[in-house]
């Protein structure tokens, strides 16, 4: 029970801490917290390849803010992602262990998650057409609430391992409850922004519990194959950071690149 009620209390106040940061009129504040999460994350997944150092991840984040400061499109950042997510699942559905040494475990650590999280950037520009602060929010609260759903039912009621040799723990029930729990969140976004139609917010969220689960299933292989159970444990009843962001930025370059599809051929 104490541990239920402290993941939690933890869940809420990271929830919290991100819709204030996205609802509050200055950017600042989200940008802070956009680049310190990248940033930590980005850390803890280095940790898992062997690589201790502090400074390399700051060094990436500083990189990745240059490209984009000196004209990098948001497109290409999306579409180098969208590579690097789909060819980790393709080598995590091969059974194929990721063991990277320094230098290409920083370059992946650029495409997996600084390059997500630099997309998420988007909100706070005034001529944001995709990913805008009702957009992301919105996607946030499909993440929270499929990888909840998921958590909970699976913790219940699953009985059949959704991938055994990556992670036992996960189940079949778990990742169908998350599935069809899409529709429910999608009313309840189609409600709160209402630019949005429910049918738009049910493809997206149809397509980001879907992509959760995956990215939530690549990361598990990366720790399978450091052999621990958590990134870190700089969240109470939730491990690291990364722990927690896994599904997001594994999402985010699919989620927005098909908002541009359809704001280009269907809007």
């Amino acid at each position: 029970m104490n541990d239920f009620f402290n993941r939690s209390l933890v869940g809420l106040v990271y929830a919290g801490v991100w819709i204030a940061a996205i609802l509050v009129e200055h950017s600042l504040f989200y940008n802070v917290l956009v680049v310190s999460f990248a940033f930590i994350a980005a850390h803890e997944m280095l940790k898992l390849f062997k690589v201790q150092s502090i400074l390399l991840p700051g060094l990436l984040c500083l990189i990745t803010i240059g490209l984009f400061v000196n004209g990098l499109p948001l497109i290409s950042v999306a579409l180098i992602a969208l590579f690097c997510q789909t060819s980790l699942a393709v080598l995590m559905f091969g059974q194929i262990k990721i063991k990277l040494h320094a230098t290409f475990a920083s370059l992946v650590c650029v495409m997996h998650i600084l390059f997500p999280m630099l997309l998420l950037s988007e909100a706070t520009q005034q001529d944001s057409i995709i990913f805008t602060k009702d957009i992301v929010l919105g996607l946030l609260f499909f993440i929270w609430g499929t990888d909840g759903m998921a958590y909970s039912y699976g913790s219940m009621f699953g009985k059949n391992t959704l991938f055994r040799n990556v992670s036992p723990n996960k189940s079949i029930e778990g990742a169908v409850a998350a599935l069809l729990f899409s529709p429910a969140v999608a009313l309840v976004n189609s409600y709160l922004f209402l630019d949005y139609s429910f049918l738009f917010w049910l493809q997206i969220g149809l397509l980001a519990s879907t992509t959760s689960i995956i990215g939530d299933l690549v990361q598990s292989q990366f720790k399978r194959t450091a052999n621990v159970k958590d990134s870190g444990s700089i969240l109470l009843g939730h491990g690291g950071l990364y722990d927690r962001l896994d599904s997001l930025i594994f999402t985010i370059p699919f989620v927005y690149l098909y908002i541009l599809l359809f704001t280009i051929y269907v809007s």
